[in-house]
């Protein structure tokens, strides 16, 4: 049951990596949170609950567990008509669900990475927030990989243009396939999708989402640095318990909005250029 005594927060893609470990230490902590754990396999979501609850059995926080496929319109929909008629009110909202592929990729995994990383999370944040609270807060799981200094140039240009849009914003991710051929390899990003689909999560947050929000409600990126992951690669220096370090700071934020902190990107607990 919902106790509307705590903050609750709700994190999609929770049930492993990045959120599994952030939740882990939410519960960890004194501070008692209603943590809303989504996954597209509803026995994943409730295995990973059941583990952490027989870990943390005097954990002052509660778990709950709802099923979201964020690419699917009829899930998207169920779990924003659960939290407006079993919760009211969402006081943060983690976007982590993303994808990436490895390797050269099929036009269709492009597409897919666009659609996870950009599309979908837009569509899910915008249904979701007329629930916001008036002093709550949105963390978009980002990257420096989306920083603009590392896009090809046609793309860089086109996101920097002072004239963009949300429609053209949208516009570019349909043909982002075709405006990332000028991309150079930086460090683990070989190819330009995944990369390119954080910089349009990146222009999206800083431009547009920001400016939607109430006064009183506060707007993060984090990036939570290249972690041994499925997702990562093992091949990555960090751990997931350092990339709990820097989301976890940003939930335990005080909520009030910070003017040098908010809609920043924010890694190992500091300001990052977008």
């Amino acid at each position: 049951m919902f106790n509307s005594q705590k903050r609750n927060i709700l994190v999609t893609g929770a049930y492993k990596g990045i959120a599994y470990a952030t939740i882990e230490r939410l519960i960890s902590e004194p501070t008692p949170y209603e943590i809303i754990i989504t996954s597209r396999d509803e026995k994943s979501g409730q295995k990973a609950i059941d583990t952490l609850r027989e870990k943390y059995p005097q954990s002052t926080s509660t778990l709950l567990y709802h099923q979201l496929d964020i690419n699917n319109d009829e899930s998207v929909d169920k779990l924003v008509s659960w939290v407006r008629n079993s919760i009211g009110k969402l006081d943060i909202l983690v976007n982590n669900a993303a994808v990436i592929y490895y390797g050269d990729l099929t036009f269709e995994q492009k597409k897919h990475t666009i659609q996870t990383n950009y599309f979908s999370v837009v569509k899910f944040t915008e249904k979701l927030l007329p629930y916001l609270s008036d002093d709550g807060k949105i963390l978009n799981i980002s990257s420096e990989m989306g920083q603009l200094a590392i896009q090809g140039e046609t793309l860089r240009n086109a996101l920097g243009d002072s004239r963009l849009t949300q429609e053209k914003l949208d516009d570019i991710a349909e043909r982002v396939v075709d405006l990332v051929f000028d991309y150079k390899e930086y460090g683990p990003a070989k190819e330009p999708i995944y990369p390119a689909s954080k910089a349009l999560l990146n222009a999206y947050t800083r431009y547009f989402l920001v400016f939607k929000l109430k006064e009183t409600q506060q707007v993060y990126l984090v990036h939570p640095g290249w972690v041994k992951t499925d997702m990562g690669g093992p091949d990555a220096p960090g751990t997931v318990q350092e990339s709990a370090d820097t989301i976890t700071y940003v939930i335990n934020l005080p909520f009030k909005k910070h003017a040098e902190l908010n809609a920043r990107m924010i890694g190992d607990k500091k300001v990052m250029d977008y």
